[in-house]
Formats: C-alpha cells, structure tokens, sequence
C-alpha cells in the first residue's frame, strides 16, 4: 500500500510539474506567470525528488529513475540558487549540494557496474555526464572563477532549469513509451538541449543589443 502511495504520488506530481515546466518554457521570461509558475514547478519537483528517492531506497524501483531523481533534484535546486544570488557567490551550503550531487553520481554508476541490474549505457552515461558536467563547473566557479564568469548566472539559470525539465520529460515519455526506449528517454533530451541552446543565444543577442543601444546613446 505505501509503495503504491509512493507511485501515485510520483507519478501525479510528475505530470503537474512536467504541464507547469512547459507553461513556464513557453511563456516570457520577464513575466509574472513565468516565475509563479516555475515556483509552482519546483515545488512539484521537489516532490517527485523526494518520492523517486523513496521508492528507491526502500522498494527497489528502477535505478535509472534514481540518476533521473539526482540529476534533476540538483540542477532545480541550483537552478533556483542562480536566479536568487545572481552575481552572489555561491555559499557553503550551495557547495555541499554540489558535492553530494557528484558523490551521488560516482557511487550510482560504481554501484551499477557492480550489480546485476540491467541498465541501457546510451542512457545511463549521458544522463551521468550532464550530472557530472554541472558539478564540476559550479565547482570550478565556487572554487576559483565566480569573479570571471559571474555574470554568467542567467545562462546558468536556463540550463539548470530547462535540464530539471528535460529529466521530468524524458522520464514521463521513458515510462509511457516504454517500448520504444532508449529513443523515448535520449529523444526528449535531445530536444531539450536544442532549446537550452535557442535560448541562451537569445538571451545572449539581447545582451548585445541592449549593449549596442547603450554605446549609441
């Protein structure tokens, strides 16, 4: 009974932050009903993390949902953390998520080579190479470079986000679509990467304008 509670939770949880996450990605990035309803989508997040966590930990459920969990359980959460402290340097805190989000990734994958559990590497490893390619940079930027690339936050912010929404999407269209993996969960993926990059060269040719208009006035 609890394992089931645990399922439909996740799984309604799932769809309402997934239905948020494309309302938030579609609408303007400098209105209201963008912010309320990517707030809306963390909280919905937050508890599809800590349900996926659950459900593995105690009901063995499928450990490519656990990398999912982690993957999209950090880049939220220091998704959230860029748009609050902008060009605010991290603190210890944001650093220890960032460890453990890595840690977690490292003994994922010692811990799947060593079991019996049958796992797809063409899913599997890209999904663990984003987790590790978000950690090591805000390591790096913690540790050595935040006054160089401070500036930097709003495109980090649309990373982290739109990867929160990638791990929800490729997950609901893996487990609706079972038949048709790995396509249905490295299809998603695909298609969100090409969005992280249509927005971040948005943004980045608004920066521009704004600061050729500046030098013109």
């Amino acid at each position: 009974m609890l394992h089931t509670f645990n399922i439909g939770l996740h799984v309604v949880a799932g769809t309402i932050a997934l239905i948020l996450g494309i309302i938030a990605v579609s609408v303007s990035k400098t209105t209201r009903t963008h912010k309320r309803f990517g707030i809306w989508f963390l909280y919905c997040l937050s508890v599809v993390v800590t349900t996926g966590f659950v459900g593995w930990l105690f009901f063995r459920s499928n450990s490519f949902l656990l990398m999912l969990t982690i993957l999209s359980g950090y880049v939220g959460f220091a998704g959230y953390r860029n748009i609050r402290l902008k060009e605010q340097k991290s603190t210890r805190w944001d650093f220890f998520a960032t460890l453990l989000a890595f840690s977690l990734g490292i003994l994922y994958i010692i811990w799947l080579n060593k079991s019996n559990t049958s796992w797809t590497p063409s899913v599997v490893y890209p999904t663990l190479g984003a987790l590790m390619l978000v950690t090591i940079y805000d390591t790096v930027k913690f540790l050595w470079l935040h006054a160089a690339i401070k500036k930097w936050w709003l495109y980090e912010h649309i990373y982290k986000m739109v990867s929160a929404f990638s791990a929800i999407l490729s997950a609901f269209c893996g487990t609706v679509f079972n038949k048709l993996q790995p396509l249905s969960q490295i299809g998603p993926s695909t298609f969100c990467i090409i969005l992280i990059v249509f927005f971040i060269v948005r943004e980045a040719r608004k920066k521009t304008i704004t600061r050729k208009l500046r030098v013109t006035t």
